[in-house]
């Protein structure tokens, strides 16, 4: 093949395949998607389109990893990646035909009306609950009547299967380190965007990549390879967190031992995010922040894999708060990664003393930016709105001792003051936020600068809402009678 021929297959494949596929998916205007005569054309392109990736895969299948095969899997990729799409059935298109009958006399192929049952499983829906439509009691007219669904997604996965793409893709997957990482992470992505429409035989098959395919990831991280990030192409590793916080997750849960396979993925993520943090690089520091936020929240929505607490306990013996507050805190994407972290942890009551400790230390510092000072009062006022009363008691007691600061941090800690006061609808802390607020404002050594902030006005308005209306006229009555004292003190000296 000439290379200019060459040339034009590859851009075929990279872009204009992949943009005319995502187009055709994403077309919304219903009334104007092809009519019953159109929808024969329409099945054979798909059909077409799957035979291209299946047969270009299989290509892939046959060659051992070489510098020529690096290339290829570049350009596979994009295919990969229109299955993905094709597979999925909430794409405006897929949706609109997910109740139309595969045509009938659309056969390109001899066995395109005849595809065995290997893959993927036929769809069913009624009020009723029930996927078996003999199980369904005729008799009963208060059950609506069974429905098929999704035969052109049914067919077309299987369509796949039947040409072998499913095949080439475990195949590759079995030796995951002779493709490239991107490759990888598109083919398992395909594995998983099926499994919930796959058969029991299909998930098993499935399921057997899943533990070659963690090994070689752990291989990575430990050696700290450059094939991780797609040799410097992804920055900030999301094909890693892609693969293992979706794709692998969901082929593992229609596995036969979902918990002991998330527990292993765990301490892949749990290494990880210890091998980012110990980098100086931005990038890496805030890939394993941002790996440790997702753990934390898919800890919290799984029903099984590793538990809150166990990565709570993984996170102190590491010391994993320690390390994510050492640097990058001037940074606003970093610091709200960080945010995410702390706010699980205080909702989920593992907010610990010393994790308080840790992030006060860091506005004490002499040396500690301003930009750095005014992200973690924001921070702090994050933690103190979703926290319980003994943890409020230990901010509390942080603030009080921080009443002798400089005008700014005491600009900086009405702030956080007021954030509170606003967040406070359950009027636990009126008490000790006025208290604190009068005393920082109306105190000897108020500075003008302070008292011209309002602070006080702002927190009495946020009460007097939050409050019964009888009490808040009572609470703003109050504090105006302790300013008229205050003014009437001034003057008698």
């Amino acid at each position: 093949m000439r290379q200019a021929d060459l040339d034009c297959v590859r851009r075929l494949f990279r872009d204009d395949l992949f943009l005319s596929v995502d187009k055709l998916l994403n077309y919304h205007q219903s009334s104007r998607l092809p009519q019953q005569d159109q929808e024969e054309a329409l099945f054979e392109t798909l059909q077409l389109l799957v035979a291209t990736a299946a047969h270009a895969l299989g290509y892939r299948a046959c060659l051992p990893a070489s510098d020529a095969t690096a290339e290829l899997d570049s350009d596979l990729v994009p295919v990969a990646q229109c299955m993905l799409n094709l597979f999925n059935m909430h794409r405006p298109l897929m949706h609109h035909l997910a109740e139309e009958e595969v045509p009938a006399s659309s056969q390109p192929f001899e066995y395109a009306d005849n595809l065995p049952e290997v893959w993927a499983q036929r769809q069913f829906s009624s009020d009723a609950d029930n996927d078996d439509p003999i199980a369904v009691d005729e008799q009963d007219e208060q059950l609506e009547p069974v429905v098929e669904r999704n035969r052109w997604l049914v067919h077309l996965i299987n369509h796949f299967g039947y040409l072998h793409g499913f095949d080439n893709i475990l195949q590759l997957l079995q030796e995951p380190d002779q493709v490239s990482f991107a490759l990888l992470n598109m083919m398992t992505a395909v594995l998983a965007q099926v499994v919930d429409e796959a058969t029991d035989a299909a998930k098993e098959k499935f399921n057997e990549i899943v533990g070659p395919v963690m090994q070689h990831v752990e291989q990575l991280v430990k050696a700290g390879n450059e094939r991780l990030n797609d040799h410097g192409s992804d920055r900030t590793y999301s094909i890693f967190q892609c693969l293992v916080n979706t794709n692998l997750p969901r082929i593992i849960l229609q596995g036969p031992d979902p918990q002991a396979m998330l527990l292993q993925l765990a301490q892949v993520q749990c290494l990880f995010v210890s091998k980012m943090l110990d980098s100086s690089s931005f990038n890496k520091l805030l890939s394993g922040v941002r790996e440790c936020n997702r753990m934390l929240i898919n800890a919290g929505n799984r029903q099984c894999g590793p538990t809150l607490e166990m990565l709570v306990d993984w996170m102190a013996r590491e010391g994993i708060v320690q390390r994510i507050l050492r640097t990058n805190l001037h940074q606003r994407q970093y610091v709200q990664e960080v945010q995410g972290i702390m706010v699980t942890l205080t909702i989920n009551q593992f907010l610990a003393p010393e994790h308080l400790d840790m992030l006060w230390a860091v506005t004490e510092k002499e040396d500690t930016y301003e930009a750095v000072k005014a992200h973690m009062f924001g921070l702090l006022a994050e933690i103190a709105s979703r926290s319980l009363p003994n943890q409020l008691d230990m901010l509390f007691a942080k603030l009080e001792a921080a009443q002798q600061r400089s005008s700014q941090d005491t600009a900086r800690l009405l702030g956080l003051l007021q954030h509170l006061a606003a967040s406070d609808k359950e009027v636990n802390m009126v008490g000790k936020i006025s208290d604190m607020v009068w005393d920082l404002t109306m105190g000897e050594s108020a500075h003008p600068d302070i008292v011209a902030l309002n602070a006080l006005a702002h927190v009495t308005k946020a009460y007097k809402l939050h409050l019964e209306v009888g009490e808040g006229l009572d609470f703003v009555v109050a504090n105006l009678g302790k300013c008229c004292a205050k003014l009437l003190e001034g003057g008698a000296r």
